[in-house]
């Protein structure tokens, strides 16, 4: 199968890239700086500044599947209204451009999404089948919108799937920033630690995304979590015993506020979600399923 994929150069398109290479697809890059892209994953790529070019036309040439994981990073810098409008624009404007430039060829368009569709203030615990129906918040208003021009590749009769990903959990990502603090036995839970935290090893992530781009039973939105959510105080115990180290020190919500300004939600909402289409529905099986064997392989791979 001839594969595009956006974002290749990330903690996810760099672990998703080399499992589609190991499943012998035909892989082209979309980057913002294609020739670093090029370089350092060694596959074809290309320049694409999303916000004032089109998608060139020789990269979606007899193109199968698009798996677009463009985006600003979340996790970087405050949400200052600039920075707010980068992250939104990002992924809005690039799946949009996508969508318009989608070649005969095409049959599967994979995109994005995240957990952030839900709400993050309760114990109650959402599945695919929420309907968003008060006020959204900064994070779901850009979940909804970035779904909703996906869905746009079905007038096309495109087969569409928006991965709505969880923390992922592997040598990279939140773990990279977690691990140095943990090892030295500063870490501990962020807040009072009774936040839900919806979590995946990176591996289970990457067969969710590589199965929705050849199965066709993958479609519509689709929660990327494992099936065993935990609080983030137990996280964090879980990890200090990985590290063989303690984990008693908490980050005050009042300082990481102060810190990070409205970015704090990320660490502070409490997601409480069920992997139920990937479950009962499409039978996927974890290779990770339970936090403790997760983080102990990650931990022996570092």
């Amino acid at each position: 199968m001839n594969v595009v994929i956006t974002g290749a150069t990330g903690f996810i398109g760099r672990h998703l890239l080399q499992r589609l290479q190991r499943d012998h697809h035909s892989i082209k890059v979309l980057s913002r700086d294609g020739i670093r892209a090029g370089k350092e994953l060694n596959v074809p790529a290309w320049s694409w500044d999303y916000a004032r070019q089109d998608v060139p036309d020789e990269v979606l040439h007899d193109c199968h599947a698009i798996i677009h994981l463009m985006g600003e990073n979340l996790g970087e810098g405050r949400w200052t209204v600039d920075r707010k409008r980068e992250i939104y624009e990002s992924r809005i404007i690039s799946t949009r451009k996508l969508v318009a430039a989608a070649p005969a060829s095409l049959q599967t368009f994979v995109c994005g999404s995240a957990i952030g569709i839900y709400p993050g203030d309760t114990d109650d615990r959402y599945d695919e089948s929420y309907v968003m129906n008060s006020q959204p918040s900064f994070m779901q208003t850009i979940c909804q919108d970035w779904e909703k021009e996906a869905s746009m590749i079905e007038h096309n009769s495109v087969r569409r799937v928006s991965i709505r990903t969880g923390v992922v959990l592997g040598r990279g990502g939140m773990l990279q920033k977690l691990l140095p603090i943990f090892k030295l036995g500063l870490g501990g839970p962020v807040g009072n630690g009774q936040q839900w935290l919806p979590w995946i090893h990176i591996d289970d992530l990457v067969s969710i995304f590589s199965n929705a781009a050849v199965d066709t039973r993958y479609h519509g939105p689709i929660n990327a979590v494992a099936p065993h959510p935990i609080r983030y105080r137990e996280f964090a115990t879980v990890l200090g015993k990985a590290l063989h180290r303690p984990a008693l020190l908490p980050v005050p919500e009042a300082m990481l506020r102060l810190a990070l300004g409205e970015a704090a939600a990320l660490a502070l909402n409490s997601y409480c979600i069920a992997s139920k289409r990937l479950v009962e529905e499409l039978g996927f099986r974890f290779a990770f399923d339970d936090l403790p064997s997760a983080l102990q392989e990650i931990v022996a791979r570092q």
